[in-house]
């Protein structure tokens, strides 16, 4: 598999470069971008904030892999059309971010699902579908690709629900990131998720969580069962991406025991 991290743990912490660099002390190669000030701000175009990322990706030997949002300021699923023209300019402007810094993906989430009226997100799909349409046209038309999140408090919230929305929509080029905190937050196995994904998956986020608790928490802090995930994604010759989503104050010593622990319970990259 191959190995990869995800800046969102700095943040609150340090630049983009920084957090690269960092990774790269501990032999990460492959990066994910946390778009969210103060980090990273995808509002604008920033030359040179774009030729310093480059740069450090390239001193590093490194490659980006994807640009993500703040999942809790979007909702591509609101009933509201100002809210959902909102989230859109944000994607769009993400995926212009993309397109300058050269990733393959953005990764895009399936608003919000009301936690209250279970009943009414069958008509939240209707907006959702519409503006998704839309931005993966635009997507396309910028040579960036979609790939799509299991969020625990999206629309789309299981492997099921994404991959029956991609294969009924059409979407073939939409890979997805399987999330297995969040799929053990919403009270899927994470092994049986895989496994209905098979063939589907770009990128694999591991982080850690006490059961019934939403985390990304250090590996080995909570009660996911990494060993069984690892054997689920053996069996079905997974060779892609994982990618550690940790957050903690101290975001490089988390992902480097991390990594460690990883692979003491059999993960090989």
């Amino acid at each position: 598999m191959i190995l990869g991290a995800h800046t969102f743990g700095y943040v609150w912490h340090s630049t983009p470069e920084a957090a690269c660099d960092a990774m790269a002390e501990l032999g990460i190669r492959q990066v994910q971008l946390m778009a969210t000030a103060p980090h990273f701000d995808p509002w604008s175009v920033d030359v040179p904030r774009t030729r310093r990322l480059r740069a450090a990706l390239d001193r590093n030997g490194q490659t980006a892999l994807a640009l993500d949002l703040a999942s809790s300021d979007m909702n591509l699923a609101s009933p509201a059309p100002d809210v959902v023209g909102f989230a859109r300019d944000a994607y769009a402007r993400a995926i212009a971010r993309a397109a300058e810094l050269g990733l393959p993906w953005v990764c895009i989430g399936s608003g919000r699902r009301h936690g209250l009226l279970p009943n009414v997100n069958v008509q939240l799909m209707d907006p959702f579908r519409r503006v998704f349409a839309d931005l993966h046209r635009e997507a396309d038309r910028q040579g960036v690709k979609l790939i799509l999140e299991n969020h625990p408090h999206g629309l789309l919230y299981t492997a099921d629900q994404m991959a029956s929305f991609l294969d009924a929509e059409g979407y073939d080029d939409v890979p997805i990131i399987y999330d297995v905190a969040n799929a053990e937050f919403v009270g899927e196995d994470p092994v049986d998720g895989l496994a209905r994904l098979k063939g589907k998956i770009g990128i694999v986020h591991l982080s850690d969580a006490p059961k019934g608790r939403w985390g990304h928490d250090p590996i080995g802090s909570g009660d996911i069962d990494f060993s069984r995930i690892c054997a689920a994604l053996v069996g079905q010759g997974y060779d892609d991406h994982v990618v550690l989503e940790i957050l903690s104050d101290n975001p490089t010593a988390g992902l480097g025991d991390g990594v460690q622990r990883l692979r003491a319970m059999g993960f090989t990259f």
